[in-house]
């Protein structure tokens, strides 16, 4: 009959194994909340189109991301574009405001109204004038088109949902990054 003994120094694997945590773990996590920063922000980004015409590609170039460092653990992800705020809460925009109506919102919808065609520069025509908050154009004696309304405040309702967006890719690709992550930390030579 074979008989074994065998005895560990648990003390010592623990503290091997601790050393390996402190070493390895912060880096390991600083990677993954990173690439899941990033996988997030292109969620944001093939979220766009469904939410907003989007007629120039520079609001999708405008969401970014803010990686992670061992030491912070802590990445973000974020719009440069300050309107988008309001896009995402909902709430009162304030200011001088034209609002497309008729065929100025058709336009609107495809592509980007051009300056000339922009409330102030219509006004200098002589078939077009402003009464009671609007801008109209009048096309023959019988016709009159509302083009633009003019407000100083707009209720915008909450629609970008950049933060539940980011929140649904985090909770489902946090865990496989962090496993990534670890393999790879621990497997690098």
């Amino acid at each position: 009959m074979l008989k074994l003994d065998v005895t560990a120094d648990v003390a010592k694997a623990t503290e091997h194994l601790s050393e390996l945590a402190q070493q390895h773990v912060p880096n390991a996590a600083s990677k993954a909340l990173t690439r899941t920063a990033f996988d997030a922000r292109d969620a944001v980004r093939d979220g766009l189109p469904e939410r907003f015409n989007l007629r120039r590609p520079w609001i999708s170039r405008g969401i970014g991301v803010t990686p992670a460092k061992p030491r912070t653990l802590m990445a973000e992800v974020w719009s440069r574009d300050r309107f988008m705020a309001l896009q995402e809460s909902g709430g009162t925009k304030t200011g001088k405001l034209a609002i497309p109506v008729g065929p100025m919102a058709q336009t609107a919808q495809t592509r980007v109204i051009p300056k000339s065609q922009w409330p102030g520069r219509l006004l200098a025509k002589k078939n077009v004038f402003y009464r009671a908050g609007a801008v109209f154009e009048r096309r023959d004696e019988k016709r009159i088109l509302a083009l633009y309304l003019l407000r100083r405040q707009q209720k915008v309702e909450p629609r970008f949902g950049m933060a539940d967006t980011v929140r649904s890719v985090a909770l489902r690709e946090y865990q496989r990054q962090m496993e990534r992550a670890l393999r790879e930390e621990l497997t690098k030579g």
